[in-house]
């Protein structure tokens, strides 16, 4: 039969071969255990970025976090609005469906070898855990001591007038340059590529706000482009 249907085989097998890769490519997703081991990961490797200059040590000689992670929720928005203000503010464009099976079969393809850019799945990861309130986890490493704070318990420049119970903060700190807040991380769904954002206050016009992209690359998660969303 075959010799008089030559494209019986080659068909066959195709098909056969998208069978397998479609079973590969629907598997569940990672543990949380996994993910939470995956995010201190990112957050130690962002945090790394963070405080040492691209020449010479770091300027600081100890680590203040903000408790809580960072949330895009704006006072009275909803999840739905809180989710598309994120994309607005952080500037990421519309993502394309990341579950088509023509996305799967890229990031089957591509694994290893992401660009900088971050891959839809991650950006709708990111999104979706921005607007989810929580705690920082305690549990990332960092080479400086740190100290997890409630933001609003401190402020910078004080007067003794002013004070009203909050502590000044250089004088509570006097080793930290400033707050650093850290939000949920967001990943694809192989733990290969991942985005976070954070913020570094340092005083009423002293501070900034930054997106990361991160990639996993022999076991180990490096930043592959960081990009400024505010400064003050």
């Amino acid at each position: 039969m075959t010799r008089h249907r030559p494209w019986l085989v080659p068909v066959v097998g195709a098909a056969i071969a998208i069978a397998v890769l479609w079973f590969y490519l629907s598997k569940s997703h990672p543990d949380e255990r996994a993910i939470a081991a995956a995010e201190d990961e990112v957050y130690e490797a962002v945090v790394r970025d963070m405080v040492t200059p691209t020449h010479g040590e770091a300027t600081t000689n100890q680590l203040v976090f903000e408790d809580n992670v960072q949330v895009g929720l704006m006072t009275g928005e909803g999840e739905g609005g809180c989710k598309e203000s994120v994309r607005q503010r952080l500037r990421l464009d519309d993502a394309p469906p990341f579950n088509t099976f023509a996305d799967k079969v890229y990031r089957l393809v591509t694994r290893g070898w992401y660009d900088d850019s971050p891959r839809p799945d991650t950006i709708q990861d990111f999104v979706e855990k921005s607007c989810a309130k929580g705690p920082l986890s305690r549990t990332f490493h960092t080479d400086l001591p740190r100290v997890f704070i409630e933001p609003n318990s401190v402020l910078f420049d004080i007067v003794a007038a002013d004070r009203n119970g909050l502590k000044d903060f250089r004088q509570t700190f006097p080793k930290a340059a400033g707050i650093i807040s850290l939000s949920h991380v967001g990943f694809d769904s192989g733990l290969h590529g991942a985005m976070v954002s954070s913020s570094f206050v340092c005083g009423g016009l002293c501070g900034e706000g930054k997106l990361y992209v991160l990639r996993k690359t022999s076991g180990k998660w490096e930043v592959v482009s960081s990009s400024i969303i505010w400064v003050s």
